[in-house]
Protein backbone atom coordinates (compact mmCIF):
# COMPACT_ATOMS: atom_id res chain seq x y z
CA UNK A 1 0.00 0.00 0.00
CA UNK A 2 2.84 2.16 0.70
CA UNK A 3 4.02 1.26 -2.58
CA UNK A 4 1.14 2.54 -4.19
CA UNK A 5 1.16 5.73 -2.25
CA UNK A 6 4.36 6.84 -3.19
CA UNK A 7 3.76 6.21 -6.89
CA UNK A 8 0.63 8.63 -7.24
CA UNK A 9 2.90 10.99 -5.33
CA UNK A 10 5.32 10.64 -7.58
CA UNK A 11 3.13 10.85 -10.61
CA UNK A 12 1.13 13.88 -9.38
CA UNK A 13 4.04 15.74 -8.86
CA UNK A 14 5.73 14.96 -12.29
CA UNK A 15 1.87 16.41 -13.99
CA UNK A 16 2.48 19.52 -11.94
CA UNK A 17 5.59 20.32 -13.12
CA UNK A 18 4.58 19.92 -16.54
CA UNK A 19 1.30 21.98 -16.25
CA UNK A 20 3.18 25.56 -16.02
CA UNK A 21 4.95 24.71 -19.11
CA UNK A 22 1.98 23.34 -21.28
CA UNK A 23 -0.19 26.18 -20.23
CA UNK A 24 3.02 28.81 -20.93
CA UNK A 25 2.98 27.25 -24.63
CA UNK A 26 -0.81 28.25 -24.73
CA UNK A 27 -0.08 31.58 -23.83
CA UNK A 28 2.71 32.03 -26.82
CA UNK A 29 2.06 34.58 -29.18
CA UNK A 30 0.71 33.12 -31.99
CA UNK A 31 2.86 34.32 -35.83
CA UNK A 32 0.50 36.80 -37.44
CA UNK A 33 -0.24 36.72 -40.81
CA UNK A 34 1.27 40.02 -43.43
CA UNK A 35 -1.17 42.45 -43.61
CA UNK A 36 -2.14 43.11 -47.13
CA UNK A 37 -1.81 46.52 -48.85
CA UNK A 38 -4.86 48.34 -49.77
CA UNK A 39 -4.79 50.09 -53.28
CA UNK A 40 -6.97 52.58 -53.37
CA UNK A 41 -8.46 53.45 -57.18
CA UNK A 42 -6.49 56.45 -58.97
CA UNK A 43 -8.34 59.82 -58.40
CA UNK A 44 -7.67 62.50 -61.22
CA UNK A 45 -9.21 65.30 -59.39
CA UNK A 46 -6.27 68.40 -59.57
CA UNK A 47 -4.99 71.08 -61.42
CA UNK A 48 -2.58 70.26 -63.99
CA UNK A 49 0.03 72.27 -66.07
CA UNK A 50 1.59 70.69 -69.30
CA UNK A 51 3.65 71.04 -72.63
CA UNK A 52 2.82 69.13 -75.49
CA UNK A 53 3.92 69.09 -79.72
CA UNK A 54 2.63 67.67 -82.67
CA UNK A 55 1.59 68.35 -86.44
CA UNK A 56 -1.19 70.81 -87.46
CA UNK A 57 -2.73 70.39 -90.96
CA UNK A 58 -4.98 72.93 -92.59
CA UNK A 59 -7.68 73.15 -95.09
CA UNK A 60 -7.21 77.01 -96.20
CA UNK A 61 -8.39 78.69 -99.24
CA UNK A 62 -9.23 82.65 -100.00
CA UNK A 63 -10.78 85.05 -102.48
CA UNK A 64 -9.90 88.61 -103.38
CA UNK A 65 -11.74 90.67 -105.82
CA UNK A 66 -12.22 87.76 -108.84
CA UNK A 67 -9.43 86.10 -107.71
CA UNK A 68 -9.44 82.69 -106.36
CA UNK A 69 -6.59 81.00 -104.35
CA UNK A 70 -7.83 77.20 -103.43
CA UNK A 71 -4.29 76.41 -103.06
CA UNK A 72 -3.75 77.34 -99.21
CA UNK A 73 -3.60 73.58 -97.40
CA UNK A 74 -0.70 73.61 -95.37
CA UNK A 75 1.18 71.24 -93.16
CA UNK A 76 3.25 72.66 -89.60
CA UNK A 77 4.59 72.56 -86.49
CA UNK A 78 2.24 72.80 -83.14
CA UNK A 79 3.22 72.96 -79.78
CA UNK A 80 2.89 74.92 -76.24
CA UNK A 81 1.71 74.86 -72.80
CA UNK A 82 -1.85 73.97 -71.24
CA UNK A 83 -3.29 74.18 -67.57
CA UNK A 84 -6.81 72.63 -66.22
CA UNK A 85 -8.58 71.31 -63.78
CA UNK A 86 -10.37 68.09 -63.20
CA UNK A 87 -13.14 66.78 -60.65
CA UNK A 88 -13.74 62.98 -60.48
CA UNK A 89 -17.02 61.89 -59.42
CA UNK A 90 -17.75 58.13 -57.72
CA UNK A 91 -18.33 55.88 -60.47
CA UNK A 92 -15.59 57.30 -62.57
CA UNK A 93 -16.69 59.91 -64.34
CA UNK A 94 -14.47 63.12 -64.43
CA UNK A 95 -15.28 66.54 -65.75
CA UNK A 96 -12.67 69.30 -66.60
CA UNK A 97 -11.63 72.71 -67.81
CA UNK A 98 -8.34 73.44 -70.04
CA UNK A 99 -6.83 76.03 -71.76
CA UNK A 100 -3.37 76.16 -74.04
CA UNK A 101 -1.74 78.42 -76.18
CA UNK A 102 0.10 77.39 -79.30
CA UNK A 103 3.12 78.35 -81.43
CA UNK A 104 2.22 77.14 -85.38
CA UNK A 105 4.70 77.20 -88.03
CA UNK A 106 1.83 77.97 -90.58
CA UNK A 107 3.31 79.96 -93.59
CA UNK A 108 2.01 79.16 -97.38
CA UNK A 109 2.18 80.84 -100.52
CA UNK A 110 0.36 79.99 -103.80
CA UNK A 111 0.07 81.48 -107.54
CA UNK A 112 -2.76 81.97 -109.59
CA UNK A 113 -3.06 83.24 -113.37
CA UNK A 114 -6.56 84.96 -114.22
CA UNK A 115 -6.62 87.27 -117.61
CA UNK A 116 -2.86 86.21 -118.16
CA UNK A 117 -1.75 88.14 -114.72
CA UNK A 118 -0.36 86.16 -112.23
CA UNK A 119 -1.20 86.77 -108.96
CA UNK A 120 0.04 85.56 -105.14
CA UNK A 121 -0.69 85.18 -101.99
CA UNK A 122 0.58 83.84 -98.80
CA UNK A 123 -1.52 82.52 -95.41
CA UNK A 124 0.32 82.68 -92.36
CA UNK A 125 -0.31 81.71 -88.58
CA UNK A 126 1.39 82.19 -85.80
CA UNK A 127 -0.01 81.34 -82.81
CA UNK A 128 -3.77 79.78 -81.15
CA UNK A 129 -4.83 78.56 -78.31
CA UNK A 130 -8.42 77.74 -76.85
CA UNK A 131 -10.60 77.65 -73.49
CA UNK A 132 -12.45 74.12 -73.45
CA UNK A 133 -14.56 71.67 -71.40
CA UNK A 134 -13.32 68.35 -71.13
CA UNK A 135 -15.23 65.18 -70.03
CA UNK A 136 -14.43 61.50 -69.36
CA UNK A 137 -14.70 58.36 -67.90
CA UNK A 138 -11.96 56.89 -65.49
CA UNK A 139 -10.44 53.21 -66.04
CA UNK A 140 -8.03 53.63 -62.90
CA UNK A 141 -5.52 55.46 -64.53
CA UNK A 142 -6.35 55.26 -67.92
CA UNK A 143 -8.88 58.59 -68.92
CA UNK A 144 -10.38 58.69 -72.23
CA UNK A 145 -11.98 61.75 -73.14
CA UNK A 146 -13.74 64.38 -75.14
CA UNK A 147 -13.39 68.15 -74.95
CA UNK A 148 -14.56 71.20 -76.72
CA UNK A 149 -14.93 74.88 -76.68
CA UNK A 150 -13.60 78.35 -78.33
CA UNK A 151 -10.77 78.58 -80.21
CA UNK A 152 -8.59 81.56 -81.18
CA UNK A 153 -5.56 82.86 -83.09
CA UNK A 154 -3.40 85.00 -85.30
CA UNK A 155 -3.98 85.38 -89.32
CA UNK A 156 -2.10 86.80 -91.19
CA UNK A 157 -3.14 87.17 -95.31
CA UNK A 158 -1.56 88.70 -98.26
CA UNK A 159 -2.57 88.83 -102.32
CA UNK A 160 -0.09 90.21 -104.71
CA UNK A 161 -1.09 91.71 -108.70
CA UNK A 162 2.11 91.67 -110.59
CA UNK A 163 1.07 93.26 -113.40
CA UNK A 164 0.28 95.93 -113.00
CA UNK A 165 1.61 95.98 -109.21
CA UNK A 166 -1.08 96.07 -106.38
CA UNK A 167 -1.03 94.50 -102.78
CA UNK A 168 -3.25 93.74 -100.33
CA UNK A 169 -2.84 92.42 -96.82
CA UNK A 170 -5.17 91.80 -93.60
CA UNK A 171 -4.27 90.59 -90.31
CA UNK A 172 -6.58 89.47 -87.58
CA UNK A 173 -7.15 87.55 -84.58
CA UNK A 174 -9.87 84.58 -85.67
CA UNK A 175 -12.90 83.47 -83.20
CA UNK A 176 -13.97 79.67 -84.16
CA UNK A 177 -14.58 76.66 -82.03
CA UNK A 178 -12.40 73.52 -81.73
CA UNK A 179 -13.88 69.85 -80.67
CA UNK A 180 -11.86 66.39 -80.42
CA UNK A 181 -10.56 63.57 -78.05
CA UNK A 182 -8.11 61.83 -76.72
CA UNK A 183 -6.39 59.39 -74.01
CA UNK A 184 -4.56 60.30 -70.39
CA UNK A 185 -2.64 57.89 -68.52
CA UNK A 186 -1.15 58.13 -64.94
CA UNK A 187 2.41 57.16 -65.11
CA UNK A 188 2.64 58.10 -61.19
CA UNK A 189 0.38 59.77 -59.28
CA UNK A 190 1.73 62.94 -60.78
CA UNK A 191 3.18 62.81 -64.07
CA UNK A 192 0.42 62.40 -66.54
CA UNK A 193 0.98 61.45 -69.97
CA UNK A 194 -1.63 61.90 -73.36
CA UNK A 195 -2.74 61.97 -76.99
CA UNK A 196 -5.24 64.18 -78.37
CA UNK A 197 -6.87 64.65 -82.17
CA UNK A 198 -8.78 67.74 -82.55
CA UNK A 199 -10.35 69.54 -85.55
CA UNK A 200 -10.56 73.26 -85.36
CA UNK A 201 -13.06 75.81 -87.62
CA UNK A 202 -11.89 79.51 -87.76
CA UNK A 203 -14.70 79.94 -90.57
CA UNK A 204 -14.27 82.92 -93.14
CA UNK A 205 -12.86 86.00 -92.27
CA UNK A 206 -14.32 88.56 -94.64
CA UNK A 207 -12.30 92.25 -94.64
CA UNK A 208 -11.64 94.98 -97.42
CA UNK A 209 -8.29 96.44 -98.42
CA UNK A 210 -7.56 99.42 -100.37
CA UNK A 211 -10.92 99.31 -101.65
CA UNK A 212 -10.60 95.10 -102.46
CA UNK A 213 -12.76 92.80 -100.78
CA UNK A 214 -11.56 89.22 -99.61
CA UNK A 215 -12.62 86.78 -97.88
CA UNK A 216 -10.45 83.67 -96.11
CA UNK A 217 -11.59 80.39 -95.23
CA UNK A 218 -9.42 78.34 -92.29
CA UNK A 219 -9.94 75.14 -90.46
CA UNK A 220 -7.36 72.21 -89.75
CA UNK A 221 -6.72 69.60 -87.82
CA UNK A 222 -3.93 68.68 -84.91
CA UNK A 223 -2.75 66.00 -83.70
CA UNK A 224 -0.76 65.72 -80.35
CA UNK A 225 1.42 64.17 -77.45
CA UNK A 226 2.10 65.53 -74.24
CA UNK A 227 3.21 65.66 -71.23
CA UNK A 228 0.92 67.30 -67.17
CA UNK A 229 2.37 67.77 -63.38
CA UNK A 230 -1.12 67.09 -61.42
CA UNK A 231 -0.65 68.66 -58.16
Amino acid sequence: MIDIMKSLLIACSFFALLAPSAFAADLAPQPVEPAVPVVLPYSWTGFYVGLHAGAVFTNSSARVGAVNFNDLDDTGFIGGAHAGYNYQFDGGFVVGVEGDIDYTSLDKSTNTVLGGVLFKANIKSEWQGSVRARVGYAFDRFLPYITGGVAFGDEKFSAIQTVPFARVSNSDTRTGWTIGGGLEYAVTDNWLVRGEVRYTDFGHNSFTASGVPGRVKLDEVSTTVGVSYKF
